[in-house]
């Protein structure tokens, strides 16, 4: 991540901090959608279940499907389920919709996250509708040193309940969801982490839809599996350990939930090219965290309640996951970067502060102890790439004050001063 700067003083080495994010299709909720009603489908005791699956997880950020279209549904989600019993750190984004009756939502510890913007995208590239929106959420790690002027680190989380069924209409519709999504990141998206995440119905890795987020064209904009384990998912036990539908092999309480036992793979979380190939970055998936919870291996076309017992989570967990919903949760560990104040190389020879973030111009104030000297400026991308480089020269008391219009993409960047053979670099953040 970090550009390596011709000086002889030791560079501030990178800490992390690790948020675990799950993805969960909470069936219905609040809403009568096929066979299910208030009572084979009962929010109350829904909000129960929810709450003591996320406490086992220990989410940091939780993005749903299937929740009902009325905004008081998150808000009972919120209320009742994640800010109870004394914990009160949730929030939760926006509802979007395009009249569905089964909309998205992303809830967030906000002691550690928040949410910059979200977009919808409800449209293919031909301008048709579609099926569901697909969201995309901008989220930044709140790091101690922001109240202080430190900078932080931005990722992006999509989540996407793509269209049920192996129709061939079906997939075709799943196809222009994903062409939609990919062309966005295209387009909006540069250089932030992204994350793709949800139910997206799909049975294979060859379906076209699939293909569309691991094969674009385009290879830095590629999603990748976390867990490298592609293939013909439905249906086949060489993928029991990570089917995700369904929890029951039977007990359908009336037809809501879907039977057959746990023999599809729906629920993903992707992770974009940088984040699983390029040590560097600034947000990593952690190796090994990729887990299905609730899934053993061992209740292939079974539910999760048959025999064998399922031993993988604690018996009130299981339970649980029975009784919420016919999908099982996914989770897994990023860790994103502490950006602190800045990686400023020792320099006794200048000094130089600024405001940050920076919303327009950049404005530096510069103190050197070599007055009537030539001091090069230099902005970079946290690539290091040279975006911008001027040199200026400091007045009879060591002072200069300079101004740059900064019109670059919000994201981190390296601001340098190079004076008498002395360099400090610190980052800023453009909002």
């Amino acid at each position: 991540m970090f550009a390596l700067f011709a000086s002889s003083h030791v560079q501030a080495q990178t800490s992390y901090q690790d948020i675990r994010i799950m993805t969960y299709n909470l069936l219905s909720y609040r809403t009568t959608n096929g066979q299910c009603t208030g009572n084979n489908n009962n929010p109350t005791n829904k909000d129960a279940y929810l709450k003591d699956i996320v406490q086992y997880i220990d989410a940091d950020i939780l993005v749903c499907n299937e929740i009902g279209s009325q905004t008081i549904n998150s808000d009972r989600i919120l209320t009742n389920a994640l800010n109870s019993g004394g914990v009160n750190k949730w929030n939760k984004a926006e509802y979007s919709n395009n009249g569905s009756n089964l909309v998205n939502m992303l809830f967030y510890d906000s002691t550690l996250v928040g949410l910059k913007s979200q977009v919808a995208i409800d449209r293919d590239l031909q301008n048709s509708s579609l099926v569901r929106v697909v969201d995309f959420y901008r989220m930044y790690y709140k790091d101690p040193a922001l109240d202080i002027g430190g900078d932080t680190t931005f990722f992006q989380i999509g989540v996407a309940h793509l269209k049920a069924g192996s129709a061939s209409a079906n997939e075709q519709e799943r196809g222009r969801a994903t062409l939609a999504v990919m062309d966005y990141l295209k387009n909006s998206v540069s250089d932030e982490a992204v994350m793709f995440c949800g139910d997206l119905n799909v049975y294979s890795s060859n379906e076209a839809a699939f293909q569309n987020l691991i094969s674009y064209p385009t290879s830095s904009e590629r999603f990748h599996d976390p867990i490298n384990t592609l293939g013909g998912w439905n249906n086949s036990p060489l993928y029991s350990s990570i089917h995700t539908q369904s929890t029951r092999s039977g007990n359908t309480n009336s037809g809501c939930f879907a039977s057959g036992g746990c023999d599809d793979r729906f629920d993903f979380i992707l992770m974009s090219d940088r984040m699983v190939n390029d040590p560097s970055f600034n947000v990593l998936y952690v190796n090994n965290s990729y887990e299905t919870i609730g899934n053993d291996g061992l209740h292939f076309n079974k539910g999760l309640k048959d025999l064998p017992n399922n031993s993988s989570a604690p018996s009130a967990i299981i339970d649980a996951l029975y009784n919420m919903s016919d999908h099982l949760p996914v989770a897994a560990v990023i860790k994103v970067a502490k950006l602190g104040l800045g990686i400023a190389e020792e320099n006794t020879q200048m000094e130089f502060h600024f405001t940050n973030p920076i919303e327009s111009g950049l404005k530096l104030w510069i103190q050197s102890y070599s007055p009537m000297q030539d001091c090069l400026i230099e902005i970079q991308n946290i690539q290091g790439q040279i975006l911008y480089s001027t040199h200026v020269q400091t007045n009879e008391s060591g002072f200069y004050r300079f101004s740059h219009d900064f019109q670059y993409r919000a994201g981190v960047y390296l601001i340098s001063l190079t004076q008498n053979g002395y360099r400090s670099t610190k980052r800023c953040l453009k909002k």
